[in-house]
């Protein structure tokens, strides 16, 4: 008994030596579950969320980056005073789709705003009178217009007949004065959310937009041809020049005021960049009464540039309810690189410069 007693202990000794010569003093249990599993399950860094993963395709730009909740609207289209004196109070832009600037009066430009998406806009502003070559703008976008007064002699007439869905903004109803250091007609503006509460109280039909450029199925910029056009100037008259400069980490054209001071949007500081700058050519001259611009919009040569690039084109619109179309100078259609678009249409005695 005593003997088996003893081997029995000798025998347990030698086990315990045993599993000590084999897991180093530890429970193997508890090193084996210690040890990494897989990285997904000690990583702590989240996964990246997409934030377009349930967008759409924006028509005016091309991009994935639309709310469902504007899938096949119309545009919004408003007319932007660009006035040297008021171009620093300028709002709203830099959410723009697509932006028109021409001449009205006086050597002076106007613009045309055009969003998709109203509703992430902000105030926009500030807000002046149209003129007849921007309302067939408006409506070969097949846009919702919105303006501040209008050339009486030769706009008001013209505009009822055009097919448009427009309407004015006052003050009083969906716009509003803001001191800004200006005189009284440089302070108007409204923002997205009344632009929205408008076009619903005047029942305005939102569907039907439409692409308008033939954009490139990848969201890679290409540069739009051969010739180096980093710094654009774009001369309207002795008064008005806009310059483009390209900004190498966004791939855009930052824009400028004729002294080549970038703009920033008044309310929220930020650079108004451009994917795509259009130059078009074109006829423009006074109508009889010497003073309002008309602009022949029915065809001619251009430019296209994007990506540090330019390319020779050549557009044409034709009728009011005509959108602008654009070939390359193959005759081929043009292709453009996803993002938004800044269209110059100038005086054939303008100018354009590249670098």
């Amino acid at each position: 008994m005593r003997f088996s007693r003893l081997l029995a202990i000798l025998l347990c000794f030698v086990s315990i030596l045993g599993l000590a010569a084999c897991g180093g003093g530890d429970d193997p249990t508890i090193e084996a579950s210690s040890a990494p599993q897989s990285s997904e399950v000690t990583s702590s860094e989240p996964e990246p969320v997409d934030p377009y993963a349930n967008c759409v395709i924006n028509p005016l730009t091309g991009e994935k980056k639309l709310d469902p909740e504007f899938e096949g609207c119309r545009p919004i289209a408003v007319t932007i005073n660009n006035i040297y004196s008021a171009q620093s109070v300028q709002s709203g832009l830099d959410k723009a789709d697509a932006v028109f600037e021409s001449e009205v009066e006086g050597g002076i430009t106007r613009l045309l705003a055009l969003f998709t998406d109203p509703s992430d806009v902000g105030k926009i502003g500030t807000i002046r009178s149209l003129r007849v070559p921007f309302a067939e703008m408006a409506r070969g976008m097949n846009a919702v217009l919105y303006f501040h007064g209008m050339d009486n002699t030769y706009c008001r007439p013209l505009l009822p007949s055009l097919g448009l869905d427009y309407a004015q903004i006052d003050a009083s109803t969906y716009g509003f004065r803001e001191k800004n250091g200006l005189s009284y007609e440089h302070t108007l503006y409204t923002n997205g959310e009344k632009i929205m509460k408008l076009t619903k109280a005047k029942k305005f039909d939102t569907s039907g937009g439409k692409v308008w450029l033939n954009f490139a199925e990848t969201e890679e910029k290409t540069a739009a041809g051969e010739t180096s056009a980093k710094k654009v100037k774009v001369k309207f008259s002795g008064t008005s020049t806009t310059h483009f400069y390209l900004d190498e980490e966004t791939g855009k054209y930052a824009r400028a005021n004729k002294n080549g001071d970038i703009f920033k949007t008044y309310h929220t500081g930020k650079e108004e960049q451009f994917t795509n700058v259009f130059v078009l050519k074109t006829s423009i001259y006074n109508y009889p009464d010497g003073k309002h611009r008309a602009i022949d919009l029915s065809s001619g040569e251009g430019w296209y540039i994007s990506a540090g690039g330019m390319t020779e084109i050549e557009w044409e619109k034709g009728k009011a309810s005509e959108n602008f179309k654009f070939t390359a100078a193959d005759g081929s259609d043009l292709t453009v690189n996803q993002g938004n678009s800044y269209v110059c249409i100038m005086n054939n005695s303008g100018a354009l410069t590249t670098e």
